[in-house]
């Protein structure tokens, strides 16, 4: 092979890893190695000549020491712009959807508050590229350094940029006891195993890193008596069964998790209870009605939607919640079976709301079982 046949070659791999990437799962003995490296170093060893296979090894190894450097090597992606929704609070709001490629799995919500010393961020971004994105977007309104991170639940979603914020040093993530097992355990091959399916390039080079996550089980307030307080709190089951919620004394702001939904419609998923999500919406409820200096100007940024406040947040999920309640109870009281409850759970209220028409029945059937055998599902498919 001559060198413009080996460097064709080299060029023509490089072109096809952009478009057709080599399956999740081969065994990789480098945290680092992502596909782009991986094929190579499979290239450099079908080659007869040393030199050029040294020199492509010698490629991809600076290549996994940068991304080691960086947390993540690409471009921006086009995420929706930061809003400063108050002084000092950065927030993007994800799709009102599902995840999915053409939202690069960006379906909740992250935001960053400037605190005294430094910056806190709440969900980690569903994939390092979305992290990336964010943070890049986020040093053009701030030069705070990112200190501590808060991880919502179970979910990919506010998992899977992690490793993206632990490779650049942010090095205190946070998340609830039983979500992080859950998480590290089984939670996230599966997701990773999910998001490949419609994105693959958008899960490289993600690495579980909950080992590193520290755990808490009721509540844990850090950095207590200074400008940096912030109380983490499971406020309890409901969307999974159980959360990371957050509230900022100086800056009088709640963040709800997945237990708070505007705009779009809640969704009851594997995992879902709806009696505990009212149960844990109250308790948060009176958590903040106790720690909050100002109710009434209580900045609410739900897991799904834009900023809100209390009365809006408990109109369009709690309220939501009991009249679904409601209209089920009546429906098992008149006798209808379960295969015939969607004839009778349409609620035209809540028609125009984002996600109504994938979920209204799907909710329904979950209260329907819970309500006649007082069970919910396994968690492990809580990632849609």
């Amino acid at each position: 092979m001559n060198s413009l046949t080996k460097t064709s070659a080299i060029f023509a791999l490089a072109a096809g890893l952009l478009t057709t990437p080599l399956a999740y799962g081969q065994a990789s003995n480098n945290a680092y190695e992502d596909e782009w490296s991986r094929a190579f170093k499979q290239y450099a060893a079908q080659l007869n000549d040393p030199v050029l296979a040294q020199s492509i090894l010698n490629y991809t190894a600076q290549h996994e020491r940068l991304l080691q450097q960086h947390g993540y090597i690409g471009r921006v992606l086009p995420i929706p712009a930061i809003e400063a929704v108050a002084p000092g609070v950065f927030f993007v709001k994800g799709a009102l959807m599902w995840g999915t490629l053409e939202n690069f799995g960006l379906n909740n919500n992250i935001t960053a508050v400037e605190l005294e010393s430094g910056i806190f961020v709440y969900n980690t971004g569903s994939n390092p590229a979305v992290a990336y994105s964010f943070h890049q977007k986020l040093q053009r309104h701030t030069a705070m350094p990112i200190k501590w991170l808060a991880i919502e639940n179970y979910q990919s979603h506010a998992n899977l940029g992690a490793s993206y914020w632990m490779d650049v040093g942010v090095h205190n993530l946070y998340s609830e006891q039983a979500a992080a097992d859950f998480w590290q355990v089984r939670g996230f091959d599966r997701a990773v195993q999910r998001v490949s399916e419609y994105g693959p390039l958008l899960i490289q080079p993600v690495r579980n890193v909950a080992d590193r996550y520290t755990r808490f089980e009721d509540r844990l307030v850090i950095n207590e008596g200074t400008g940096d307080e912030v109380h983490l709190v499971n406020f309890g089951g409901g969307h999974t069964p159980t959360m990371t919620g957050a509230f900022i004394p100086s800056k009088n702001i709640l963040f709800t998790g997945d237990l708070g939904f505007v705009e779009r419609l809640p969704g009851l998923l594997h995992g879902s209870s709806y009696s505990e999500w009212l149960q844990s919406f109250e308790r948060m409820v009176d958590y903040v009605t106790t720690h909050s200096p100002d109710l009434d100007n209580l900045l609410v940024i739900p897991g799904h939607g834009g900023a809100s406040n209390l009365t809006e947040l408990t109109r369009q999920t709690y309220d939501y919640f009991k009249d679904l309640e409601e209209v089920v109870k009546q429906a098992i009281e008149q006798g209808v079976a379960r295969q015939d409850l969607a004839r009778h759970v349409e609620m035209p209220a809540y028609r125009d709301r984002p996600m109504y028409s994938q979920l209204f029945l799907r909710n329904a059937l979950s209260v329907f079982d819970e309500l006649t055998t007082g069970q919910v599902s396994d968690p492990l498919l809580a990632d849609e």
